[in-house]
């Protein structure tokens, strides 16, 4: 049961994994082809590395945890948690060894793919506040420069009611 779930979720993560490699290589030929303002370019420059870099994590992941199913290791360590302490050989104790670094290696993926995440949210925030930043600069600029001609216009309009 536990090794057929490691199967499934090794497909899944193989192709969410291959689609975002997909859409990545759109937004790479995006920034290739179109001219966008240097701050654009260098947030989405930066959002496909991420991104990028996290979908080959992925990717690596994925193999891993198929590998696990496909090479037995699991039913192996299943095999020798069975075995009473005297009957362990050297060779099982060197198999548990093995697997214990298998699944670190696998953590320690998990781990930077978590990070990655992480950071390429953090970025996606302060390039979103940034924005927001200053559209609400342009647009407090055009309400002050509306309301200095509607001013300017009243001004004019009781002068013209005086004369």
């Amino acid at each position: 049961m536990p090794s057929a779930v490691l199967l499934l979720m090794s497909l899944f993560l193989g192709g969410f994994a291959v689609v975002s490699l997909r859409y990545q290589a759109r937004t790479w030929r995006r920034l290739r082809t179109e001219s966008l303002a240097s701050d654009d370019r260098r947030y989405l420059r930066g959002v496909c590395q991420r991104r990028t870099l996290n979908a080959v994590l992925l990717l690596a992941l994925a193999g891993m945890l198929a590998g696990s199913y496909f090479t037995g290791g699991l039913e192996e360590l299943r095999r020798i948690a069975r075995l009473d302490q005297p009957d362990i050989t050297d060779d099982d104790k060197q198999t548990v060894k093995s697997l214990a670094i298998y699944w670190m290696i696998v953590l320690g993926l998990l781990f930077f793919v978590i990070v990655l995440a992480v950071v390429d949210y953090s970025a996606t925030t302060l390039y979103g506040r940034q924005q927001l930043r200053r559209i609400q600069h342009e647009q407090r600029g055009l309400l002050e420069r509306d309301l200095a001609l509607y001013r300017q216009q009243k001004l004019n309009d009781r002068i013209r009611r005086v004369e």
